[in-house]
């Protein structure tokens, strides 16, 4: 099952790894990273493997395969976004699928084009495997059942990529079949309006599968998965679509709060207490002695390590090394794409003077209170 492989997840000038993953090599320049959990579904199938006659080995052999054909998938994401400028930081694979991490969606016949290509890899893929089974004159098995159950594994691989393309396409976000139906639309309706009616079908989609999941035979828990992640999916797509156009033509200065504390790596925690417990700050960017921002102080961070160390441990033991920093002219768009992937994480906005102001959920989410109560963003600015 393909993840949401169009998502951007950023951190910093880059998209930050995948926490709880390995980086196992790089397609393309872009690397590729395995979650954890994405062992444990190859232990569990290759132990369902071996009590069905057909060898621990083998299911896990089939599993790796059929994972690389998911990661050409989301490659083929990948090299259709690249050729629209657009970058991909990292392909990740989990237990339910691969999401290729890309740094932005574009809009209409672009998003149409990178939507097709994953599906049109695993269509490639089965054509190349119908020609190994003609060559290899192997006999079809006399139903999917047998497929599944025990075919060569040439079989399950071209039956998998069918199934791929065929699933993926389902007009359902956040499946590639529900942006290419919102790519369609919005050439012809506009993306806001795109966006409304392709989240509406996703959810009527997945309010079908749960019904279907009901039905008898026994309830089918793959199938109110699949409800359950589509119904959400097409829920925050819609719902970021609306912040989105609320945003547009906003840039990171236009959000950032300028009035905060900030602290040298070389002060004890103490101090940051004070600060804490003066306002409603929450992190603190850390700048050294040059007017450099070298980290950020999380709350969090600041109470585990005073439970810990005490208050006279250093900030530089205790602050994220790597904070997450955008120019003031960023477009708003992506800040927000930012901070709804990684909601604890504040940006740092910093220009050729240094540190300018911090972006936290909280007053984007003002922001995009105000200008909605505004009905237009053009005079909308926050300093506070």
């Amino acid at each position: 099952m393909d993840g949401d492989s169009t998502q951007s997840r950023m951190r910093g000038s880059a998209a930050g790894e995948s926490p709880w993953s390995i980086r196992v090599g790089a397609l393309a320049g872009i690397p590729i990273r395995i979650h954890l959990t994405f062992f444990l579904l190859l232990l569990w199938f290759g132990n369902v493997s071996r009590d069905q006659g057909q060898g621990f080995i083998g299911g896990v052999l089939f599993m790796l395969l059929l994972f690389g054909c998911v990661v050409l998938h989301e490659l083929g994401h990948a090299l259709a976004a690249r050729r629209y400028g657009v970058a991909t930081h990292e392909i990740v694979l989990y237990p339910f699928g691969g999401v290729a991490r890309i740094d932005r969606m574009p809009s209409g016949r672009a998003e149409l084009v990178i939507a097709l290509a994953g599906p049109a890899v695993n269509l490639v893929l089965a054509g190349l495997l119908t020609t190994v089974i003609l060559l290899w004159r192997s006999q079809a098995p006399e139903s999917a059942k047998d497929i599944i159950g025990g075919a060569p594994i040439v079989w399950q691989l071209l039956w998998a990529n069918l199934t791929l393309f065929a699933f993926n396409l389902i007009p359902a976000f956040p499946m590639d079949g529900g942006r290419v139906l919102r790519a369609t639309l919005s050439i012809f309706l506009g993306e806001a309006r795109a966006t409304n009616i392709a989240a509406g079908v996703g959810q009527a989609i997945a309010l079908a599968f749960a019904v279907l999941a009901f039905l008898p035979p026994p309830i089918k828990p793959v199938l109110l998965l699949i409800a359950f992640f589509v119904f959400v999916g097409a829920g925050q797509e819609a719902a970021f679509q609306r912040s989105r156009s609320a945003v547009r033509g906003l840039a990171a200065r236009d959000a950032m709060i300028t009035r905060f504390e900030t602290l040298a790596p070389q002060d004890p925690l103490s101090r940051a207490v004070e600060h804490l417990l003066a306002s409603n700050q929450q992190d603190f960017p850390v700048v050294d002695s040059w007017g450099r921002v070298v980290g950020v102080l999380h709350r969090s961070a600041l109470l585990a390590a005073l439970a810990a160390d005490g208050k006279e441990s250093a900030v530089l033991e205790v602050m994220d090394r790597e904070p997450a920093i955008v120019p003031p002219d960023q477009p708003l768009e992506r800040v927000l794409r930012q901070l709804q992937a990684q909601p604890m994480q504040p940006v740092l906005v910093v220009g050729d003077a240094g540190l300018e102001g911090v972006i936290t959920v909280d007053n984007l989410a003002e922001l995009l209170e105000i200008a909605r109560t505004l009905g237009s963003t053009a005079t909308v600015r926050i300093r506070s």
